[in-house]
């Protein structure tokens, strides 16, 4: 929305051509913008990639769970382990030296109507799991019935790695439209007609639209990024809605 609202007030501040002013002597016309065609090969990508970043996080039933454990006001909790019921597994990772590992163990958590011991799946510790180590948990005091989950801090762990490929394509590409986008094409673009530009905002309205659902209900793994991605596009189909038209 930010971008359309940008687009809008820079199409209307834009000198309008056409008019013959016979009391005034004619005044040269104004380069285009060097700056603009920079801003929109920054902007598009940038807004595409940030529609991306919406389906990026836990989905299914784990997304629901901790959607429920959010709205029931609860959050994460460094809890000592009380024992460790299955065998410790390395994950191949390491860190300062040190191995991961992960296993099923048995904490305290501390709920509203009062302590309650829970098994925690494959939390995982920096060294073989021992008791009194600690592990981070998820869960609501509220609601005991909901029990808890490990919570995972590490940057592949919460879907860096999705979020990394995501940024450096929004990155290799408005590099790539700084190259390429036309200054005369850009400057004429910044000329309102509400014909084209309200078609183009429509556009852009769309993928506002399509990004709702994921922002307010838990969808599906495969409708999240099909969303996603329908919002992405909508920014390229409006400037070459635009384009074409002009």
């Amino acid at each position: 929305m930010v971008c359309v609202l940008v687009w809008m007030t820079v199409s209307v501040r834009a000198r309008r051509v056409g008019g013959v002013e016979l009391d005034k002597p004619a005044r040269p016309e104004r380069r285009p913008s060097r700056w603009l065609p920079l801003l929109l090969a920054v902007l598009l990508p940038l807004a595409s990639g940030a529609a991306l970043v919406q389906a990026v996080g836990p989905d299914g039933e784990q997304g629901r769970w901790v959607a429920e454990v959010h709205a029931a006001g609860g959050g994460v909790h460094e809890v000592r382990i009380d024992g460790v019921v299955s065998g410790p597994r390395p994950t191949g990772v390491n860190v300062n030296g040190t191995d991961e590992y992960a296993a099923d163990v048995v904490v305290t958590l501390g709920f509203e109507d009062g302590p309650r011991g829970t098994t925690v799946r494959g939390a995982r510790t920096l060294g073989v799991p021992q008791k009194g180590d600690t592990v981070s948990v998820l869960y609501a005091p509220s609601r005991p019935g909901l029990g808890g989950r490990y919570h995972g801090t590490g940057f592949f762990s919460g879907g860096g790695v999705a979020l990394l490929w995501i940024w450096a394509v929004t990155l290799f590409v408005a590099a790539f439209g700084c190259g390429i986008l036309d200054r005369a094409g850009v400057h004429a673009a910044r000329r309102f007609r509400g014909d084209i530009h309200g078609v183009a905002g429509l556009l852009l309205g769309l993928g506002v639209l399509c990004l709702l659902p994921g922002a307010f209900f838990q969808t599906p793994t495969w409708a999240g990024w099909l969303l996603s991605f329908l919002a992405a596009c909508t920014p390229w189909l409006a400037m070459t809605w635009v384009m074409k038209r002009l």
